[in-house]
């Protein structure tokens, strides 16, 4: 199967669109529009010793990517998508009774070879009008998104993530049909090929954890663009922890509220000194900006950590079978934290609130 699809060392020329470098005026809404996205597919690099002494004689490396049933299945399950992109790479009409078959073969016969100078394939998408092209792309970030926010300190909780970032963005992709074409078909085809091929890493973070993959992908429009947005967030949470070492009560709050949602034990890190804590918050906000931002932000952080430090003085009572917290008297306070929140926060319980914080300054 001939697939035009370049080998080669060079950088992407072309920025792939999104949101946010897109102008939106009124008179442009119903234009066509290009969406620029090319991909870079690499090897793996995890040779072996042998290879690396003998690199200059056995020459460059080079692996295929063929064909698989997965990806297959997937690619050939959207009638609509496929009646309005194969006709053209088979030559067949959906209608003639051997089109379906012809479409399994060329996807079951894909094979292309991927050196070390990579291949680059042109994933861009010709839009008949932009504003379609902004629907789509604020879906794309809602999944990218959700995806960013995961606990990357877990391959497993990567790994799951990861199948539903796929899924999604293949589901997604295999409703722009109805809204345009690809600028190359084929190379698009590839493109979604590589997302469903379980030897091509999506995430870097799994390169090594797997011995099966042999390939990863590299968007580097959307690397640029998630690094910019890192950048920006780590800007604004310094700024904020700058400010939030000024104010004592802020400080503890969000440092208790941190901890605790790092699953640490929140009476040996409060008997820390103020410079460990400084230390550790700051590691966290240059590491997390966006969860770090979401605690600064909370309007109830005092509250929510003035409870967690109630529990674990044994003022206040948590459930060990639901969320539900109490006194130590058992007063019920509220089904979870939230509700104890509302509790302390109700004026009309100013008067026992005020107490426990006195309570507080005690330890």
């Amino acid at each position: 199967m001939p697939l035009n699809i370049n080998n080669n060392k060079g950088e992407d020329k072309v920025q792939t669109a999104n949101t946010e470098n897109v102008e939106n005026s009124d008179s442009s809404l119903n234009e066509s529009y290009v969406e620029q996205r090319h991909i870079t597919i690499s090897l793996v690099h995890n040779y072996s010793l042998f290879r690396k002494v003998n690199m200059k004689t056995m020459g460059q490396r080079t692996d295929v990517i063929g064909s698989s049933v997965h990806s297959s299945q997937v690619l050939s399950s959207n009638k609509g998508e496929v009646d309005a992109y194969f006709p053209q790479i088979i030559g067949l009409s959906p209608s003639n009774p051997d089109f379906i078959g012809k479409v399994k073969n060329w996807l079951n016969n894909i094979h292309f070879v991927v050196n070390e100078n990579d291949v680059d394939i042109n994933a861009s998408f010709v839009w008949n009008q932009k504003r379609d092209y902004l629907a789509f792309a604020k879906k794309e970030d809602k999944i990218n998104e959700a995806y960013d926010k995961i606990d990357r300190s877990n391959l497993a909780t990567i790994r799951q993530a990861l199948k539903d970032k796929i899924n999604a963005i293949n589901t997604l992709e295999s409703e722009k049909y109805k809204y345009g074409h690809p600028q190359d078909l084929q190379q698009y085809l590839i493109y979604r090929h590589c997302l469903l091929y379980r030897d091509v890493a999506k995430d870097t973070a799994l390169i090594n954890s797997d011995p099966n993959v042999r390939f990863y992908i590299k968007d580097k429009d959307k690397e640029a663009a998630r690094q910019r947005k890192l950048l920006d967030l780590r800007k604004k949470a310094i700024s904020r922890f700058v400010q939030l070492c000024s104010t004592d009560k802020e400080f503890d709050a969000v440092f208790t509220e941190v901890t605790v949602y790092k699953n640490e034990n929140l009476a040996e890190a409060l008997l820390k000194d103020r410079a460990e804590k400084e230390a550790s918050l700051m590691d966290y906000a240059t590491t997390y900006p966006e969860h770090f931002l979401k605690y600064v932000n909370d309007k109830n952080v005092t509250t929510k950590a003035m409870i967690e430090t109630l529990i674990i003085r044994g003022e206040l009572i948590r459930s060990e079978y639901n969320q539900q917290i109490s006194s130590s008297d058992g007063t019920f306070i509220g089904s979870n934290i939230n509700d104890a929140v509302a509790y302390f926060n109700d004026p009309k319980n100013e008067a026992i609130r005020k107490a426990y914080e006195n309570k507080l300054k005690l330890f």
